[in-house]
């Protein structure tokens, strides 16, 4: 090559790099002066933290979203917050432009109370994916109907505590898919009264939920008062996150150090752990730690999130009778009399998965999925995403949007069948429920079986109805549910009795 041609290969490469750089520039300089997203004026210095309500923040958001639009932002001190109250939003964002919107923020109280553990908070990166690679090998969508015994057995167990003690229903509910859980996690056994293990992890998540909330505590936005001592007026936060950090270690140790590993089926603390220990030294460690921290986020997420789920169906079965009937109907005539429904079932019973999708997307579990954070500034309908910006999605607003579920407050499981089929052009609920783009939740899969072969079942040989006043009336329900991260329904009362000497011989034997 001459010297000349060498020149200028050189300056076409500089002009090509100086043309590069004047237009990022200039996109960093459209951006800036872009408008932010409308919202609430907020105050100096402080922002809008006066403004955001401490109780069912999803239904203020989305009163906020026919005032100001689909997208509102606030800001808490300096932090930039973004709720997005439509689908559409949600997947342009967090679905198709998912690299720069699936980071998370750091919440000081969640690393207090020990759940740091979780890739479910961990920064987007090489650790994250290691711990989510391990995750879903086995409990992706093909993996999780090898479990079929374990959600038969634990099925079995739900509806002979149920017929023992219905009135316990909330508590049967829990045993029994913390049994599921620890079974297909850890290979362990609970017995009928064997409560520890749930309760345990119940108090790990309530911890989780008080926590995952972004300004839920000061020490989020001061983290310098992680150092304030515990009996000092005012750190009470202190001595909660001492309590939750000994039941979310415990959580996360009881299980790993008592799992069973000689079973005909391996449970995936011993699969886990059979491959950590093919490696050596440093990267055994990190290999058993990553084992260990998948187990445990598999183990306390299977026991609140499907619970509050079916206590939602239970609640719906008391209230809408009808919609009860039609189920019942359709299991009669495709599962019969003389056995219980079973997981390959589920393709042939549409109207059951209906009331599983509206049972998904009448009273969310997740109002308000855990934030997602911005890697990058980023420009969207015309206004300006900054980078850091936590991003809301309000799942609460989306699934009662009037537009697509009409009459969003009301139980319809007809909303999603066309023909007697399941309509493919109504927007399935668990795409929005369990959250969206690469931080969608992937434990979906083992979620949805448990909650289809658990609704089927009860359907089958249970009636449900509300309970009677002194004169024999019925006593009228509502959904009334607690407000959280994790929202569940208030207690409530209703009888659950079987439906025929047949029903009882199915739970019996």
């Amino acid at each position: 090559m001459s010297a000349s041609m060498g020149i200028y290969l050189a300056a076409v490469s500089l002009c090509a790099v100086f043309s590069l750089l004047l237009r990022r520039f200039g996109t960093y300089k459209r951006q800036k002066s872009l408008p932010l997203p409308p919202g609430p004026k907020p105050w100096p210095l402080i922002g809008n933290v006066r403004d955001i309500p401490t109780i069912y923040p999803w239904k203020t958001y989305a009163e906020w979203g026919k005032q100001y639009g689909d997208i509102v932002h606030l800001r808490l001190f300096g932090q930039h917050m973004i709720v997005l109250n439509s689908w559409t939003d949600v997947s342009n964002l967090l679905e198709k432009r998912s690299a720069n919107y699936s980071d998370r923020i750091h919440l000081e109280m969640l690393t207090l109370i020990g759940w740091d553990f979780s890739f479910g908070v961990m920064s987007y990166g090489p650790k994250w994916r290691k711990h989510r690679r391990a995750f879903h090998e086995h409990f992706n969508q093909t993996a999780v109907h090898a479990y079929r015994s374990q959600y038969l057995e634990s099925r079995h167990k739900l509806l002979k505590l149920l017929h023992g003690k219905p009135e316990d229903s909330t508590r049967w509910i829990r045993h029994a898919s913390g049994a599921l859980i620890v079974s297909v996690v850890y290979g362990i056994e609970l017995s009928d009264q064997d409560d520890e293990y749930v309760t345990l992890a119940e108090h790990a998540i309530t911890g989780f939920a008080n926590a995952a909330n972004p300004g839920a505590f000061w020490v989020d936005f001061f983290p310098i008062l992680k150092y304030v001592p515990p009996w000092v007026p005012g750190a009470g936060f202190q001595q909660k996150a001492a309590a939750w950090k000994r039941s979310t270690i415990l959580m996360r140790e009881i299980g790993w150090n008592n799992m069973v590993r000689d079973t005909p089926l391996p449970p995936v603390a011993a699969l886990l752990a059979e491959k950590a220990s093919r490696s050596e030294g440093d990267l055994r460690i990190e290999a058993e730690q990553t084992a260990m921290n998948v187990c445990g986020l598999a183990y306390a997420a299977g026991v609140d999130t499907v619970v509050s789920t079916l206590r939602t169906f239970v609640l719906a079965m008391a209230m809408y009778p009808t919609i009860q009937r039609k189920a019942q109907d359709e299991l009669d005539s495709v599962i019969g009399c003389e056995r219980l429904p079973d997981i390959q079932d589920q393709n042939a019973l549409p109207y059951i998965n209906a009331v599983l999708k509206e049972s998904l997307r009448w009273q969310p579990v997740v109002p308000i999925t855990q934030a997602h954070v911005t890697s990058a500034e980023d420009e969207y309908k015309g206004y300006r995403i900054p980078k850091g910006s936590v991003m809301l999605q309000n799942t609460w607003a989306i699934l009662h949007d009037p537009v697509e579920y009409p009459d969003p407050e009301q139980f319809r499981p007809e909303r999603f069948l066309k023909d007697g089929k399941l309509d493919p052009d109504r927007r399935d609920p668990a795409i929005v429920a369990f959250g969206s783009g690469r931080r969608i939740c992937p434990g979906r899969h083992f979620s949805d079986l448990w909650l289809f072969i658990s609704i089927a079942s009860i359907l089958h040989v249970f009636e449900i109805c509300p309970t009677q006043d002194e004169n024999g009336n019925p006593i009228e329900l509502a959904p009334h549910m607690v407000p959280g991260f994790i929202s569940h329904p208030a207690e409530f009362s209703c009888t659950i009795r079987p439906r025929s000497q047949a029903a009882t011989a199915l739970v019996l034997n």
